[in-house]
């Protein structure tokens, strides 16, 4: 059950992420930002309360609920921001793989180190493919779109990139280490709405305001709201679960497949094409999760 969950999130992330970039050009990344916090956060909070989850909070340690929230903050607020700025210093065919392999390779490591963390020989090697199949994959699409070189800030973007993986390392690793009796749906109430405070207190504190609204109108504003549910509440749960069940070096490999499951959606709602190379990408991850899952 634990891979099966670490693959449905993956799944769920990869729906969110077509989602989302459908709806790129007509509303604010801020505006959309704010609408998929509220959304996950409000319905994570109703989640709590109708399946009962709120009695896990009884006798909980304050380290067990500091800590959930502290890891929410680490991974989405500070890990997702540092990837932000290497996105705009490397651009994504850069940065994405430079994150995609350390961020699995760096929960491994602190895994085994600070956890004690036991994985058979098959993981990280199954691992290594999986991170090689997703590169592949990101890189001849970037060759098939034609898309320029952005203008690279190499030394600060590489930066940036390793930090970002860093810290969704170590919020995975602390999520394991210290979730304590908190469920998965428990755990998650705590994580997303701490992250999605600490973002928004960060942007009214910088004074950063979204532009013109103008293009924003129910159906988009809908869509996003979906994708904050799919991806952040539902995907959180998904992703909490399994690393109670797999460890968090285990999850943090079989997560970054994310790309994979976005691949026919991308052809089928996007009109993405689809080339030998990257099937030959694809043939090479599934090779990885395979022998993840041995």
């Amino acid at each position: 059950m634990g891979a099966a969950a670490a693959l449905a999130s993956s799944f769920v992330w990869a729906l969110t992420s077509v989602m989302l970039t459908s709806q790129t050009g007509r509303m604010p990344a801020l505006v959309m930002s704010g609408i998929r916090s509220l959304t996950a956060s409000l319905a994570l909070i109703v989640l709590l309360f109708a399946t009962g989850s709120v009695e896990t909070f009884e006798g909980v340690a304050a380290i067990t609920v500091i800590s959930m929230a502290g890891s929410g903050i680490m991974g989405q607020a500070v890990g997702d921001t540092l990837y932000i700025n290497a996105l705009g210093r490397l651009g994504v065919t850069r940065s994405f793989p430079i994150t995609n392999s350390a961020y699995p390779f760096a929960t491994f490591v602190l895994a085994v180190l600070l956890l004690g963390e036991d994985l058979s020989w098959t993981s990280p090697v199954g691992g290594a493919l999986i991170v090689a199949g997703i590169t592949w994959i990101v890189l001849e699409q970037r060759r098939e779109r034609d898309i320029a070189p952005s203008r690279v800030e190499a030394p600060r973007g590489v930066l940036f990139a390793l930090a970002a993986a860093t810290a969704w390392a170590t919020a995975t690793v602390w999520l394991r280490g210290q979730q304590g009796d908190l469920d998965a749906i428990a755990a998650a109430s705590l994580r997303i709405p701490a992250a999605s405070a600490a973002v928004l207190a960060t942007l009214a504190l910088s004074g950063a305001r979204p532009r013109t609204t103008a293009g924003v109108t129910p159906r988009s504003a809908a869509v996003v709201a979906v994708a904050g549910l799919l991806g952040t509440a539902l995907g959180s749960i998904l992703f909490i679960y399994a690393v109670e069940r797999l460890g968090a070096a285990e999850t943090a490999f079989l997560t970054t497949s994310a790309p994979l499951f976005a691949l026919p959606m991308g052809v089928l709602f996007l009109g993405e094409r689809l080339t030998w190379r990257v099937a030959f990408g694809t043939a090479i991850t599934i090779a990885g999760i395979w022998l993840v899952l041995l």
